[in-house]
């Protein structure tokens, strides 16, 4: 039964942990998006809103570099969300294994009794 109880609350632990890294993941997309659109509306504001007029030079990339701790942070954030996803199936995996154990056990043990049951009945 400890078993079982040590089992029910890493499965827990790793869907806390896994909601957590999805926020975090959403969060830094979020903020790259709002970042991109910030620079692009900056770029047409300098050049007085005309689309006819925009050009963007590899220098005008080059200040996307403000964003790049937060594709840092994504990667990161994708990297432990992967980690805790493939603890969580190895978790319900050996969840799975423990019930079928515990019913073969079962299982067993009434087959038992019975066979004891009808051998004292012959």
């Amino acid at each position: 039964m400890a078993k079982k109880n040590e089992i029910t609350k890493n499965t827990k632990f790793y869907k806390k942990e896994m909601r957590k890294w999805e926020s975090r993941i959403l969060i830094s997309l979020i903020i790259i998006i709002i970042g991109i659109v910030c620079f692009y509306l900056l770029h047409l504001s300098i050049n007085n809103w005309e689309f006819s007029n925009l050009s963007l030079n590899a220098y005008d990339f080059s200040k996307f570099s403000f964003l790049s701790p937060f594709v840092f942070y994504l990667t990161f954030s994708v990297r432990q969300f992967n980690h805790y996803k493939k603890q969580l199936d190895l978790y319900k995996l050996k969840a799975t294994d423990f019930e079928f154990i515990s019913q073969n056990r079962i299982l067993e043990r009434i087959d038992s009794e019975l066979n004891l049951k009808y051998k004292n009945v012959s």
